[in-house]
């Protein structure tokens, strides 16, 4: 009989790994052009998830939903938003790209108002929303702002991946997925990974990229463990905690990514930043506190049935 991976290892892992994924793409970035390396990343991540696919003989849906969904997960998430991501990182540290990311949450609380009618915005989300944007805006000021366009430029392609990542999502909910989690990753890696080589050959050089063993094992690091094993992990943990436990990934994670950013490249980042980095996560936590109660004021009956 098989043994279960641990819950706990597992949990960890996948902060880890995310908080890891933004250090790897800044070191990959100096010999890799931005899309050709969003493109390469999919593409291997892509193949490796049919692997499974195939090996578990999972079904793949080809619907007219079903190709909606490959369609709008495959482009904007796995093609525009990382693309974006990429070539905004380019110009700005690591870490202040992981920490304008860890404002998903608060992007897809505005666009689920208006598309989920279960979703509507209360009192305490609108708070947190705005003390999250107001986290956002200070990252802005103390870290872009007067001075360079590079920077101011990097932050905004970031932002617009945020943006870009968040409808994905909020589609799903609308219309949840007919294809089991890995397919509808698979498949839309393949599609991102597709696109975004095509528009690499045309707007850049793709001779450019050097071949050494640390950008191939950046490609693979990042295909591999920050999408492949990433998802698997995250799409286990959903199986196996509840979803308020599993929410946390998205707090530690920029922490640690924020760290390795100052440990790896000593990106250190003005006082202000860390201020606003923290009023984001405080931001995400005020807008879902109440599922966030769940954990930490658990009633007692329910710890003593616990084995």
């Amino acid at each position: 009989m098989s043994r279960r991976p641990p819950v706990g290892l597992v949990f960890a892992a996948l902060c880890l790994i995310w908080g890891s994924t933004f250090v790897a793409l800044k070191v990959g970035l100096e010999g890799t052009p931005p899309l050709l390396g969003v493109s390469l990343r999919h593409l291997l991540a892509s193949l490796l998830l049919f692997l499974i696919i195939f090996w578990r003989k999972m079904p793949i849906p080809k619907d007219p939903l079903a190709i909606r969904q490959y369609l709008t997960v495959g482009l904007l998430n796995f093609s525009l938003s990382y693309s974006l991501t990429y070539s905004g990182t380019q110009f700005i540290y690591s870490n202040i790209s992981s920490l304008l990311w860890s404002s998903v949450p608060i992007t897809t609380a505005v666009v689920a108002h208006f598309v989920l009618p279960s979703e509507r915005l209360t009192f305490m989300k609108g708070l947190g929303i705005l003390i999250g944007f107001g986290g956002v805006t200070l990252i802005f000021t103390g870290y872009g702002l007067g001075k360079s366009e590079h920077l101011l430029l990097g932050m905004l392609l970031v932002m617009g991946a945020v943006l870009a990542g968040t409808w994905p999502g909020v589609y799903l909910k609308h219309r949840p997925a007919r294809a089991n989690p890995i397919v509808l990753n698979g498949v839309s890696t393949g599609i991102g990974g597709l696109v975004t080589l095509g528009v690499s050959f045309l707007v850049e050089t793709p001779s450019r990229m050097v071949w050494s063993p640390l950008n191939i094992g950046i490609v693979a690091y990042l295909a591999v463990f920050g999408t492949v094993l990433a998802w698997v992990s995250y799409f286990y943990l959903v199986n196996h905690i509840e979803v308020v436990k599993l929410s946390f990934v998205g707090f530690i994670a920029p922490i640690i990514a924020m760290f390795m950013g100052m440990i790896v490249l000593g990106e250190l980042l003005p006082p202000i930043v860390y201020l606003g980095a923290f009023l984001v996560l405080f931001g995400i936590f005020l807008s879902d506190a109440r599922r966030f109660r769940r954990i930490l004021f658990r009633k007692s009956h329910r710890a003593a049935a616990l084995p």
